[in-house]
């Protein structure tokens, strides 16, 4: 059996049934569990209020603070206890981040969250005394608002407007702004209006390009790898030079930004996204070199020619990707021929005449009207000539 929530208790004292409830308050919960039959044995406890009913409560902290039901959280399940309307101790988060407020339910005590953001939960409880603005939540949660405000057009101030809100966080412990800037998060989706920059204080150049570098791989190869000769030199060194950071060009602006502040990103996404590499062969090493912004990929041939003579063994990200491009062209062509050759052994087989409208569709994306002539010209010799072929009698027959 469910157990009941405050609101439903009530309501059963009072002598209500699923049948008999007042509707315009309050209705049966969703999400029956129960194979008793009783809609009253759901989740949520039994009885819910509605919710245009129960906005309209007024709740009041336990410092005194009075909360309108509409800015209440509800249905937060923490310590085994079910924070609701239905039980009368929705939760708020405390305008003033009071972790350890004497008069709040020490249940609740105690900072929530990681990093910059933080909450700590007050608990409301219903009561009859008229809503005073001056003294309630709302109140309090405006002038939090307008002190984020405040600090934030100081920030700005101090640093001469040289500040964008898409890369300033505010610290909710110590109640202060930050900027971090972030010029990958700028390539991907430019905020920037107008093509100008506040943080670079100037209007970004429309000249595109990317961020490019040289991927280092060392590693010692498992000698248990059939491919790998005992005459091999023990550690294996390559370096894959000109791959793309963005997956898309941006403004070199934006590029050269990144390089300055952000390049360091680079080394820990692909340690991030190749871990893996390292659990297998704990050997596995890899450096990020020579990171810098180019409208396209450049090539140092001495350099190429340098790192061979050393015994490293080098790749170009740019051929890699043509020669990628290539297969995959290779293999839609290889592909597109199929279809058409099997389309064309079709109309071979029964005419275009006759084919199901669909089937004709599908011919004329193939293949022209030149060619579907020269195949019905076939196809028409081929019955020609089968007609005409002469038919083997046999003596018993002509007996």
């Amino acid at each position: 059996m469910a157990v009941y929530n405050k609101l439903t208790k009530q309501l059963l004292a009072e002598g209500y049934t699923t049948d008999n409830y007042p509707k315009d308050k309050v209705h049966i919960a969703h999400g029956c569990y129960s194979n008793n039959g009783n809609p009253l044995d759901n989740i949520y406890g039994g009885f819910e209020y509605n919710r245009i009913y129960c906005e309209s409560f007024i709740y009041k902290t336990g410092c005194g603070m009075y909360v309108k039901g509409k800015n209440v959280l509800s249905g937060m399940g923490f310590m085994s206890e079910e924070w609701c309307h239905e039980n009368d101790n929705p939760v708020i988060r405390c305008p003033y981040d009071k972790p350890d407020c004497p008069k709040n339910d020490s249940r609740l005590h105690g900072t929530r969250g990681w990093g910059l953001c933080i909450q700590c939960w007050c608990v409301c409880h219903r009561t009859d005394e008229p809503y005073d603005f001056e003294y309630s939540f709302e109140k309090a949660e405006k002038e939090r608002k307008e002190e984020m405000d405040r600090k934030y057009q100081e920030y700005s101030d101090a640093h001469n407007g040289r500040i964008c809100e898409r890369h300033m966080y505010y610290d909710e412990r110590t109640r202060e702004w930050h900027l971090r800037y972030h010029p990958a998060a700028c390539a991907k989706l430019c905020y920037s209006q107008n093509g100008y920059c506040p943080i670079l204080g100037k209007q970004l150049s429309h000249k595109r390009g990317n961020v490019y570098y040289d991927l280092k791989i060392s590693v010692v190869p498992d000698m248990r790898d059939k491919q790998i000769s005992m005459f091999d030199k023990d550690k294996y060194v390559s370096i894959e030079k000109g791959r793309r950071f963005f997956d898309k060009p941006c403004s070199m602006d934006i590029c050269e930004a990144f390089v300055k502040v952000q390049k360091d990103e680079i080394a820990y996404q692909y340690g991030i996204n190749h871990s893996f590499e390292k659990f297998i062969n704990p050997t596995w090493e890899f450096e990020i070199l020579n990171v810098r912004a180019e409208s396209k990929v450049s090539r140092d041939l001495m350099q190429d020619l340098q790192d061979i003579k050393e015994g490293i063994a080098i790749y170009h990200a740019s051929d890699e990707e043509k020669r990628t491009k290539e297969l995959k062209h290779e293999k839609r062509e290889k592909s597109k021929q199929k279809r058409i050759e099997k389309i064309e052994q079709r109309i071979l087989q029964i005419g275009y005449g006759n084919m199901e409208s669909y089937e004709q569709d599908r011919c004329c994306k193939y293949l022209d009207f030149d060619r579907i002539d020269e195949l019905e010209a076939i196809r028409e010799d081929n019955l020609k000539r089968e007609q005409e072929k002469p038919v083997q009698l046999n003596l018993f027959d002509m007996i």
